[in-house]
């Protein structure tokens, strides 16, 4: 048996000490730096979260703005929705006199912000911890409310002044207060204290490296959980939108998207991933280039964007350059708004009113003419009829009754364009009343050696459809076709359905076929290049469709490079699944 020496035994004991006091010294320090830094990287996390928020409410205010839905219950709606999240304490604005006129909490409306820091050029974010009556923690975050950024003007800037449309009480000096609760970090920092002392207990036995190792990573990965809830966060808010959301690089290059840009855009993921916007967008135009290079917004912009094949969508576009605290640029967001519905509703509010300019129009010619025409037809009837056949007298008098007929049946179709169609559906069997529409002008087709084709399947379910208004709808739409065919023409009629209750019919000819500048003008009141026709037929189509919730459309190439012009008259079915496919 050994016998260690005292003195040695000693030393030995002091070393092992010395090693377990440096030991735990290091590890008390790193365990401590490592508090600290997760301490600071959560603060971080937390004020970055809060600005990330302040910023979603002034982007939604933004967007409100420019669908002039901003306003009172407008900013209140945003703060009670963005403050759902429980890690959110409070969030409320205070106007210029310190009132506070929205807040998460509707109790506390009316009552005065309890904090007013100070703001200039140098800090435009104050925080601080917060003690609550309660005992509660709350890192606060105040700064102004700036749903608009200031900028010089330009030609990016949109003619009308956003800030028109935000409350009086939001025109300056507006503070937005943002408390997000801290109740998970503390519970964080004693979970991580406790553990750092169990933790000490093993690195003595087992080494302080691997331990501390361990919660570096664990910090790491809290930190990283932390910013991927921010990242998931921003995601959600961003893909809820009902807008087009583009995030782009300084280059042009597209950085993130939401479902909606993609289906304007009429492009894939894989496709518009790191796209760069230039080769879509012209940046001059729309103003990209002036947010990129100088930072000023794009207010509701308009223009086209060309997705192929003749579609030019109307696009509403607004751009906000993307800033960091120093203001350095980083890119911009690119926001897009559908007015394909806008631009409808514009052009059938102008339809409507030309249609109440006809009625009056055709009300007074009623009145002026009818009455009178009609002595005249009797008077000129009464002359010829003095007059032997074959005589100059008896011819003159015929013409005169043919062109008082014809005159009549202007008025006539005048005051039937003019008065409010009642639809009347009731269940009608499809291809039996496109053959009653073909027998009518089966004559017609005939003296001029025109083949008319039907192919209307037979096994079409009864679509409950205004008979009378169809027919004449395809009576004028056929008689439009044989006009417009030389002898030894053909004209294809045929239907087809889909299962979302629609029906089309196709009334196609091989004939001339129409220019593309005269294209939208045909189905306007009056408009005719028949010598004499009264410009009332294809008006009366379309006033038809729509009054059975459809439309009717035209497809005709440039005179010269094809033959023939399509017409797709959309009808709603009522009744349901028409059981055919789409063609």
């Amino acid at each position: 048996m050994t016998i260690v020496p005292r003195r040695q035994l000693y030393m030995t004991a002091c070393t092992i000490l010395f090693v377990v006091l440096l030991l735990l010294a290091f590890i008390s320090v790193s365990t401590y730096q490592n508090l600290n830094r997760e301490r600071n990287a959560s603060m971080e996390t937390i004020h970055r979260q809060a600005l990330t928020l302040i910023t979603a409410l002034e982007a939604g205010a933004r967007v409100g703005m420019m669908m002039q839905m901003t306003g009172k219950d407008a900013i209140g709606n945003l703060v009670h929705e963005i403050s759902r999240p429980d890690d959110i304490n409070y969030l409320y604005l205070a106007n210029a006199a310190g009132e506070v006129v929205h807040h998460s909490i509707p109790s506390l409306i009316g009552t005065r912000a309890m904090w007013r820091p100070e703001f200039n050029q140098a800090i435009e974010v104050h925080s601080r911890v917060h003690r609550l009556a309660d005992g509660t923690h709350v890192y606060e975050v105040a700064k102004p409310f700036t749903p608009i950024r200031p900028h010089a003007g330009g030609s990016g800037a949109s003619s009308q002044d956003p800030a028109s449309e935000i409350p009086a009480h939001f025109h300056s000096h507006a503070i937005v207060y943002l408390g997000m609760t801290m109740a998970a970090y503390e519970a964080a920092r004693k979970s991580d204290l406790h553990h750092a002392m169990i933790m000490g207990g093993i690195v003595l036995a087992l080494g302080g490296g691997v331990i501390y190792f361990f919660i570096v990573i664990r910090s790491y990965y809290l930190l990283s959980r932390t910013l991927q809830k921010t990242r998931d966060y921003t995601r959600q808010v961003i893909a809820s939108m009902a807008h087009g959301v583009l995030s782009i690089d300084p280059g042009g290059k597209i950085l993130s998207y939401n479902q909606q840009a993609l289906s304007l855009l009429d492009m894939s993921a894989t496709h518009v991933h790191h796209l760069d916007l230039r080769t879509i967008f012209d940046f001059q135009e729309t103003g990209i280039a002036q947010t990129i290079n100088q930072g000023m917004p794009v207010l509701n912009r308009e223009f086209r964007y060309d997705r192929g094949k003749g579609d030019r969508l109307p696009l509403l576009l607004t751009v906000t350059p993307i800033e960091d605290e120093t203001g350095t640029r980083s890119g911009a967001v690119v926001v897009l708004r559908d007015m394909s519905e806008i631009k409808r509703l514009e052009a059938q509010v102008r339809r409507t009113e030309k249609l109440a300019a006809v009625g009056r129009l055709a009300a007074g010619v009623a009145h002026e003419i009818r009455n009178p025409l009609s002595s005249i037809r009797g008077f000129a009837y009464l002359l010829g009829r003095g007059h032997e056949k074959e005589t100059l007298e008896r011819e003159y008098a015929d013409v005169m009754v043919r062109e008082i007929d014809r005159i009549n049946r202007v008025v006539t179709d005048l005051l039937n364009f003019s008065r409010p169609m009642t639809l009347e559906p009731e269940p009608t069997n499809l291809p039996d009343l496109i053959d009653h529409v073909v027998s009518l002008i089966t004559g017609d087709a005939q003296a001029r050696n025109i083949g008319i084709h039907v192919h209307c399947p037979a096994d079409m379910k009864p679509l409950s459809l205004d008979p009378n208004q169809i027919t004449q709808a395809l009576l004028n739409l056929m008689l439009n076709a044989i006009n417009a065919l030389f002898e030894g023409g053909v004209i294809k009629i045929r239907a087809s359905g889909s299962k979302d209750n629609n029906v089309k019919i196709y009334v196609e000819d091989n004939g001339t076929g129409i220019e593309p500048e005269i294209q939208e003008k045909i189905f306007e009141p009056f408009y005719t290049t028949k010598e004499r026709g009264t410009g009332l037929g294809l008006a009366m189509v379309r006033k038809i469709a729509e009054n059975h919730d459809g439309g009717v459309d035209v497809e005709s190439p440039p005179s010269g490079k094809s033959n023939g012009t399509r017409f797709i008259l959309s009808l709603q079915n009522m009744a349901g699944d028409t059981n055919l496919e789409e063609s």
